[in-house]
């Protein structure tokens, strides 16, 4: 019961803070809704879900010091998990972590998600993915080319998955991505703590997304924190999009590399970098021609079409970064939605997450703006003044 005080009277109604959705045996619940921006799209998720006749499955693949799915707030490092990423997945599908055992592990899987990989992926592993793509499977890889540490001290992450990407279409370069777009970042210093605007945290903003492709149309930016460039390498049978491009104010740094912010430096050589790339068709197998590390005979090609989904960035879906960025989490979930089921929920969600990032402007119009911000005022009163000035002149009368 909640007691309501409204236009000079008291009145006391009962409130329900929860949604239940019953369908037969099945039931979803949204336990507390806090928040009616989102409510509609946590309405028709709980609906599909217990109206659909079999439910999808995303596997995780772990074993290569991936971030826990659980959350890690007085365990480790704040914030270097998936739990939000796991919650928001969980209401939509059934998540299991996959080890890269056998080829029946990936028997049931709708969505493969490798993100957050640390350590190197053997033969046996890489040839299981590449099965599972050319079997039609769907592959959203999340993958980061250099590590950074909490202190900044980088390192080259070597996977093992280069050339593999790279032979079904899309190449991580081992660089970092900068841009004059971008989001500030918290730094101590001793006992202080200073907020600056860092070039390495690129802010990827709308004008720069691929319009036509319901992941990336409805948003307004994503934040891809120490991301890694792109690079398209075509293939007979595969078509590939570009979703997310940096401004063409960016540039790289390679090895070694200097991430302090009070010590980067600009470069003179601007480009325009590729962020995220989405790869639909028929792939052909990385391993053809090759002897397969199980000893039996692999795919050739696709037997029919699948999807791969690539980011040269896995810790803009760490916890502290989809808090700090919400549209980060539409951003992948949307991701996982186009590939896994149809694009009807991608644009309920995108509703409800935006932001309006400002303009980039040239240094002309941005004295330009300053000039009309300092001026305009002054100018109109003065112009208001004379023009009263004449009318009272013009009016007066003469006693």
């Amino acid at each position: 019961q909640m007691n309501i005080i409204e236009k000079d009277k008291l009145e006391v109604k009962n409130g329900f803070l929860g949604i239940a959705v019953l369908y037969g045996d099945k039931k979803e619940l949204l336990p507390v809704v806090q928040n009616s921006n989102s409510m509609e799209y946590d309405l028709v998720a709980a609906i599909r879900k217990v109206t659909a006749t079999q439910e999808k499955v995303i596997g995780i693949v772990s074993g290569h010091d991936e971030p826990s799915l659980q959350s890690t707030v007085g365990v480790g490092p704040i914030g270097e998990s998936y739990s939000f990423l796991k919650n928001a997945l969980d209401r939509n599908y059934k998540v299991v972590e996959v080890s890269l055992t056998d080829s029946t592990s990936l028997n049931s899987i709708d969505t493969l998600l490798i993100a957050g990989a640390k350590k190197p992926f053997s033969d046996k592993e890489k040839f299981l993915i590449d099965q599972y793509l050319m079997n039609g499977g769907n592959v959203v890889a999340l993958l980061d080319s250099v590590d950074v540490g909490q202190d900044l001290k980088t390192s080259i992450l070597d996977l093992g998955l280069s050339a593999q990407l790279e032979s079904y279409g899309a190449g991580i370069d081992t660089s970092l991505v900068l841009d004059r777009s971008n989001e500030n970042a918290s730094f101590n210093q001793g006992f202080m703590n200073f907020i600056v605007p860092y070039p390495f945290w690129v802010k990827a903003i709308k004008k720069h997304f691929d319009p036509s492709n319901p992941i990336v149309g409805k948003l307004d930016s994503v934040v891809l924190p120490w991301a890694s460039p792109l690079r398209q390498v075509p293939q007979e049978g595969v078509v590939a999009q570009v979703l997310v491009s940096s401004t063409p104010n960016a540039w790289t740094q390679s090895d070694p590399f200097n991430l302090t912010p009070n010590l980067i430096q600009g470069s003179s050589e601007k480009s325009q970098y590729a962020l995220a790339i989405l790869e639909k068709g028929n792939f052909t197998s990385y391993f053809k021609g090759k002897k397969s590390p199980l000893g039996t005979t692999a795919i050739q090609s696709s037997s029919k079409p699948g999807k791969l989904f690539v980011v040269g960035n896995s810790r803009f879906a760490y916890d502290r970064f989809l808090g700090l960025f919400p549209q980060n989490l539409a951003f992948v979930m949307n991701a996982v939605d186009d590939m896994t089921m149809d694009q009807s929920l991608i644009g309920i969600r995108s509703k409800s997450v935006f932001e309006l990032p400002l303009e980039e402007l040239s240094a002309t119009q941005r004295e330009t703006t300053k000039a009309v911000g300092i001026f305009l005022m002054p100018a109109l009163v003065i112009l208001y003044g004379i023009a009263r000035f004449f009318y009272r002149k013009r009016h007066k009368v003469v006693l």
